[in-house]
Parts: C-alpha cells; sequence; structure tokens
C-alpha cells in the first residue's frame, strides 16, 4: 500500500475520531456515572463485557462474568449451573446485563431465579443478586 493509499485511508478516521472532544467535566462514559450513582460503593457487580467500566469506575469492583478470564472455578460454576451461588459466596451482590443474554449460552438462564430487577440503562438491567432463588 503506497503512502497516498494509507492517507486517503486514515483522513476519514481522523475527522472522526478527533481528540479532546469530550469535555473535561463530563465523563468519558456515561454508563460509568450511572453505575456509580446507582449502587452503594465498595459493591461487587458483575458485568458481561465489563472491561473499560472495570477501568474507569470508581469504589467498586466489575468482575467480568463471560467465564473467558475468570478462575478455572468460575468456569466450572457456570458449566454446572452454579454460577449464582459461586459469585455471591464471593460477594458479588450486582449484575449490570442484558437479561436476554443472560438466557443464552454460556449462562443457559441459571440467573434469573436470583435476579430482582432494580433500574434500566441503555439495554441493560441493574439487578440485585438474590441469596436464594425466587422460584
Amino acid at each position: 500500500m503506497s503512502m497516498y493509499s494509507a492517507y486517503m485511508l486514515w483522513k476519514p478516521i481522523q475527522s472522526s475520531m478527533v481528540h479532546g472532544v469530550i469535555p473535561t467535566d463530563k465523563p468519558y462514559m456515561d454508563v460509568v456515572a450511572y453505575i456509580e450513582k446507582n449502587t452503594p460503593e465498595g459493591s461487587v457487580i458483575g458485568m458481561t463485557g465489563g472491561g473499560n467500566v472495570g477501568y474507569f469506575i470508581k469504589g467498586r469492583t466489575i468482575v467480568n462474568m463471560d467465564g473467558l478470564i475468570n478462575s478455572y472455578e468460575y468456569f466450572q460454576a457456570l458449566q454446572n449451573g452454579e454460577a449464582p451461588l459461586y459469585l455471591r459466596e464471593h460477594k458479588m451482590t450486582i449484575l449490570f446485563a442484558n437479561p436476554r443474554l443472560l438466557a443464552i449460552p454460556p449462562y443457559f438462564g441459571q440467573f434469573a431465579p436470583y435476579l430482582e430487577r432494580y433500574n434500566s440503562y441503555g439495554g441493560k438491567d441493574l439487578l440485585y443478586l438474590l441469596e436464594e432463588p425466587k422460584y
């Protein structure tokens, strides 16, 4: 690829990704401000794909629930349908996730009996992870 072709490819990307356009008084990710406002400090919060939120959030711990970067024990609990109990044992009390996503693999609906909806934001629900199943 010639330098000219690379430049022509980069130019539209550069114009759509302007550096410094986010005001310093505005949160980088609105979802972080939402979670901080709606959860107590010190909360352990489960999320699917929570890497960005986990990096930017303050005073809370984000646990990525997909099982890809977690412990072998969590992976086993997820496979055995015991993930809600395992996460409660590890102090998780809140989930921020799309409930439809929790109904499909790798979760297979195992969280549903343990969840109570509190609020919604951006297509995801803020959910309490109950100690005992509702049904």
